[in-house]
């Protein structure tokens, strides 16, 4: 049996790649993407997840604001070759809203970003089907960013 080869790569069409661009911006605005600050140095890396996928991916921002050589790990920014993806938008804008933010665990012990996110997780799964405003309904399951053990 032969061994598949990948199909080849299209030819890039500027028009469908800038439709396709502003689509990942649209989404990133669109979609509840939670955005936080692993690191700023030697450059930003961000952790964008998505509590509605259960997904969580890092963006590598090395010269933001430019976007030249900006990297996401999912898997639309290594198989488009756009050279963005929402993860990127989303990050991108963030750090143009909270330049100045420094990493969220920056200078005290704390737990991993993905157990915080986790605790987050599985406290949003108990508040479910509680009635009221969603600013009271999700203060305990957010609370969880800022201990620093959040069990």
């Amino acid at each position: 049996m032969t061994p598949r080869r990948a199909a080849p790569r299209r030819a890039s069409n500027p028009i469908e790649d800038r439709a396709a661009i502003a689509a990942r911006r649209t989404r990133a605005i669109e979609e509840p993407l939670d955005v936080r600050l692993r690191s700023r140095e030697p450059y930003p890396i961000l952790e964008v997840r998505n509590p509605l996928h259960g997904t969580l991916y890092l963006a590598l921002l090395p010269e933001f604001p430019d976007r030249a050589s900006a990297l996401c790990t999912c898997t639309d920014f290594a198989r488009r070759g756009l050279g963005t993806c929402k993860h990127l938008e989303a990050g991108i804008e963030w750090l143009r809203v909270h330049g100045d933010a420094r990493p969220l665990l920056e200078g005290r012990a704390g737990p991993s970003p993905s157990a915080v996110w986790k605790e987050i997780d599985r406290r949003s799964a108990s508040v479910a089907g509680r009635e009221g405003p969603e600013s009271l309904r999700f203060r305990r399951p957010g609370a969880a960013l800022f201990e620093t053990d959040p069990r």
